[in-house]
């Protein structure tokens, strides 16, 4: 099976509704990139693809996190939740051909999951009742605390 199939098939199954169970699919990670141009980047996805589940975005010295989602349920609210903070933002969705949808939220930078997911690592994704995690390997964890130092950073604006 592909990795996008696997994608796909994985956040089709958190987008279902039912039980709680979690979702755990081998190979994804978090990868950061600060792009001249494009500004703070963390995706969850497959390493040096455009397979993206989860995509986290910010100007630096600002406030708010962009929060998007491919492949999700459209929905009022994106869940998140880490060592014992969990969070629903406002959300709004947009059809995105053969990967459903894109769900969008904005996050305040200083939400609890997100300041828990800088010092843990630990971030889990909430749905329809089921919870995916999304948790950065210890090799990522840098990566992760890289992203949130890069928001937090004033603009060098000339």
């Amino acid at each position: 099976m592909s990795r996008t199939l696997a994608i796909l098939a994985a956040l089709a199954g958190l987008s279902l509704g039912g039980c709680m169970h979690q979702t755990d699919v081998a190979g994804l990670g978090w990868t950061y990139q600060d792009d001249t141009g494009e500004g703070p980047k963390l995706a969850y996805g497959a390493p040096q693809s455009d397979n993206i589940v989860m995509m986290m975005t910010c100007q630096p010295g600002g406030r708010t996190v962009n929060l998007s989602l491919l492949g999700g349920s459209p929905h009022e609210r994106l869940t998140l939740a880490s060592n014992g903070s969990r969070q629903a933002f406002p959300a709004t969705a947009s059809d995105h051909p053969g990967d459903g949808f894109m769900v969008e939220a904005d996050a305040p930078l200083a939400a609890g999951p997100l300041a828990q997911f800088e010092q843990t690592g630990r971030l889990t994704l909430i749905s329809r009742g089921r919870s995916a995690p999304l948790d950065a390997a210890p090799a990522e964890r840098a990566q992760v605390e890289r992203f949130f130092e890069a928001c937090r950073a004033e603009s060098a604006v000339a």
